[in-house]
């Protein structure tokens, strides 16, 4: 009787366990390699110019000389000049009103002297010396309008004749000698020579943050750059962002805005690791593994590919060096379902890994 009872259990025991190794997945599993050196993406870029500078008419003169379209110029040179002859007019005729204004002052400050002197006899109203004293003041804050008018038309006299604020070339004009220009109307529009930088194109797909960007190296021909600014929009059609970098050449004058230019952009991270070709795949528009903790525990992480070759993905991930991820498999696994591993190259006969 405790023979049969015995074989019974041993036979229930033997159920169970196989039971609990059919509700085990086995799965070949392969460990993600750490990636030494830097994934490098070559950026499309090229030569651009800020902004023009614009210059503009000050007065109502007109254009009498200007440069054509092409020239270069230094800095302080003349790139166009207006006519001075009205406004040498306007200035003669102030300095008359300047001077008129000065002698009705003096003579308001006579009197109102004269006045105060005899107010103490008390041979005079104190209205007729209040009339005075507000005739003296008006007299000299009519002196001090006429000045700040002659100040105002000198200055822009000296803007008549107009100059390069640096180093250029004329790239458009917007006038033509003999006219007749106004207040505020442009002249013409100047590309400075040397305030040149790189813009370059990075793929929406590729942007994490403006800080880790900034982290990464970046060569032009060898030449290490600095990254100024990242844009805040992204080009519809390209579907890229714009880098934007200070050209590190001392003279920029050959520089040509327009001209294509490649820089490297080396990617170095912790979170960039090798992961075997086996273990990636695709579902949708998403590129997974599928990793296995420590308990056993099966894991789907998702994958940035940077890189590929015929061994394995550089992906940038939660993945780190020495973590296992499904090699064969995957077929059916669902997270946080417990594996029986298999380590890539054990012998462990017919295994079904599905």
């Amino acid at each position: 009787m405790l023979v049969r009872q015995s074989q019974l259990m041993l036979g229930f025991w033997v159920l169970m366990s196989w039971g609990s190794l059919a509700n085990d997945k086995t799965v070949l599993v392969d460990l993600v390699q750490p990636h030494h050196s830097a994934v490098v993406h070559t950026l499309s870029c090229q030569i651009t110019a800020p902004a023009s500078y614009r210059i503009s008419s000050y007065a109502t003169a007109e254009l009498t000389q200007l440069l054509p379209v092409g020239s270069t110029v230094k800095k302080g040179q003349q790139v166009a000049k207006q006519d001075d002859v009205f406004m040498q007019r306007q200035l003669g005729i102030l300095r008359t009103d300047l001077q008129t204004a000065q002698v009705a002052s003096r003579f308001a400050k006579d009197e109102f002297e004269r006045m105060a002197r005899l107010s103490k006899s008390g041979l005079t109203a104190a209205t007729d010396l209040n009339n005075l004293k507000f005739q003296l003041d008006s007299s000299e804050l009519k002196i001090q309008r006429l000045q700040q008018e002659m100040d105002l038309l000198l200055l822009k006299k000296q803007k008549l004749v107009h100059t390069a604020p640096f180093d250029a070339q004329v790239i458009a004009t917007s006038a033509q000698p003999g006219t007749q220009l106004s207040d505020g109307q442009p002249i013409m529009q100047l590309l400075s020579i040397q305030n040149k930088q790189l813009e370059c194109q990075l793929p929406v797909v590729m942007f994490s943050d403006s800080k880790e960007l900034k982290q990464h190296r970046y060569l032009l021909q060898s030449q290490a750059l600095q990254l100024r600014e990242v844009s805040q929009t992204v080009d519809v059609n390209s579907k890229a962002l714009t880098l934007y970098f200070d050209h590190p050449a001392k003279d920029k004058r050959d520089l040509l805005v327009g001209q294509p230019q490649s820089v490297e952009m080396q990617v170095e991270s912790e979170r960039i690791t090798r992961v075997p070709n086996q273990a990636v795949e695709l579902e949708g528009e998403e590129y997974r593994s599928w990793r296995i903790s420590k308990d056993g525990r099966a894991d789907k992480i998702l994958l940035k590919i940077l890189s590929t070759n015929d061994a394995f993905y550089v992906v940038e991930s939660a993945l780190r060096p020495g973590d296992k991820v499904v090699i064969r498999g995957r077929h059916g696994l669902q997270t946080g379902q417990n594996v029986n591993i298999d380590r890539k190259g054990s012998a462990v006969p017919a295994i079904s890994y599905e």
